[in-house]
């Protein structure tokens, strides 16, 4: 298997392994390669309101991949919390209202909480 199907492959695993942490298991996940002229290192694409998150990689985000699994674990950690930002974000780049502002922190917040409590009835029993 090349390198960049294991990069995909592993990137798939981390989608796994962390979506239930971060309560994201509702998305659906796309990996592909940055194909722009001037790519970003490691970035997400949201498609909100729609439940799918599109993660890009690099050549460099690739090589330095296959040096350091672990800051690559930390990084990918990063773009998946965008799932759960990314959907503020979008509302807040227009021009909301007071109500469409509010509605869209009320879900984060929520969002958030569920987290911990998931994680939290764990810890306690």
């Amino acid at each position: 298997m090349n390198k960049e199907k294991q990069l995909i492959k592993w990137i798939e695993e981390m989608y796994h392994k962390y979506k239930g942490v971060l309560f994201i298991e509702k998305y659906h996940l796309k990996v592909k390669k940055d194909e722009d002229k001037d790519p970003c290192y490691l970035g997400s694409q949201f498609n909100h309101p729609y439940l799918d998150i599109t993660i890009l990689y690099s050549p460099e985000f690739l090589k330095d991949w296959q040096k350091n699994k672990k800051d690559a674990e930390r990084r990918i950690i990063h773009e998946f919390c965008h799932t759960i930002t990314d959907p503020f974000y979008s509302v807040v780049i227009k021009f909301p209202t007071k109500q469409d502002i509010e509605n869209e922190r009320e879900t984060l917040t929520d969002h958030i909480a569920q987290i911990v409590n998931k994680h939290f009835t764990k810890l306690s029993n």
